[in-house]
């Protein structure tokens, strides 16, 4: 495993262990005060008006989501170096799925109609997380020999797009999959040779 990996297995090992914290502070209904109680000034005046059940649960819920950020850009990142390396600057055209190119430049499309900030100038960016599963496959010849089985690493992206849909969707993620969410980010850095 590179030294890269392994310190993103570390920082990710780190956030599902601050999960599980959440988790247990939860279920024990007890603050052990690791959570930043401190809000900005601007959601000061709404904020609060919340339930105190939904701030927990959006509380709990934010590890989870930030797993799922380091995760799902240490995939695009991981995609950009790679093909970057192989076909240089323009692997974009050369090496991604039309369907996936045609989808990330519509999401661009419509994003920037909206006026509001751009998130990326690259279309990578704008491709979904099941979509970056179908560019390692579509390029396995490249990305073959960093993973030890292709069908496993499909598993695992499809396992994890399906717990990504309520952590996106602002819905609690029920303690079984807080833990297949925990086994999934250790199948994929398994996979990894």
């Amino acid at each position: 495993m590179k030294i890269s990996d392994a310190v993103r297995l570390f920082g990710l090992n780190n956030l599902s262990i601050e999960a599980e914290i959440l988790r247990l502070e939860k279920h024990l209904e007890i603050d052990l005060g690791h959570v930043k109680r401190a809000v900005q000034s601007t959601d000061n005046a709404y904020y609060p008006q919340f339930k105190e059940k939904l701030r927990f649960e959006a509380a709990a819920m934010a590890a989870h989501y930030a797993v799922f950020y380091c995760l799902e850009n240490s995939i695009r990142e991981l995609i950009v170096q790679r093909l970057e390396e192989v076909h240089g600057v323009a692997w974009w055209d050369s090496s991604v799925p039309e369907v996936v190119r045609k989808n990330s430049e519509a999401n661009r499309k419509k994003e920037l109609g909206t006026g509001i900030t751009p998130r990326s100038t690259d279309l990578i960016d704008y491709s979904n997380f099941g979509e970056l599963g179908e560019i390692i496959k579509w390029n396995w010849s490249i990305f073959g020999d960093m993973f030890r089985d292709p069908r496993a690493v499909e598993r695992i992206l499809s396992n994890l797009n399906t717990l990504r849909a309520p952590i996106a969707h602002c819905k609690v993620l029920a303690e079984d999959e807080v833990l297949r969410l925990h086994l999934g980010l250790r199948d994929w850095f398994r996979q990894m040779e």
